[in-house]
């Protein structure tokens, strides 16, 4: 069986690879724009925020801290709104289950002077 006709099944041209790294560079832009609004919190966030220090888990003291939102995700820019912003070095800033106390105790924080249901309106739900 002879194929005489190829179109249909590639395509007869590839694309040059310069064409390709500009698409790439150009979904990179994309992913990492930020709002205004959401850089101007980041900025107010670390003008208060002293960088050295004691880690508010394991309270050693290190030179260079982490801000860390409690409440990632889609609930960042309200972390920092509601002040849930923790100074934690590296290696309790990738322990999940440090991730998780904190969690739980922010919460149990802001219900002392507040309700459930308004920390449920605020983040979306409940840790404890």
């Amino acid at each position: 069986m002879l194929v005489k006709d190829l179109s249909n099944s590639f395509h007869p041209y590839p694309k040059p690879k310069d064409m390709k790294k500009k698409q790439k560079e150009a979904e990179i832009k994309t992913i990492n724009k930020v709002s205004k609004k959401h850089k101007k919190l980041e900025r107010n966030r670390d003008k208060n925020l002293n960088k050295k220090g004691k880690c508010d888990n394991c309270g050693k003291y290190y030179k260079k801290l982490d801000p860390h939102e409690v409440y990632g995700g889609s609930n960042r820019k309200r972390s920092i709104q509601n002040n849930f912003v923790a100074l934690l070095c590296r290696n309790c800033h990738n322990d999940k289950t440090v991730l998780k106390e904190l969690k739980e105790k922010y919460q149990k924080e802001f219900e002392k002077e507040h309700t459930r249901e308004d920390f449920i309106k605020i983040i979306g739900k409940s840790y404890l």
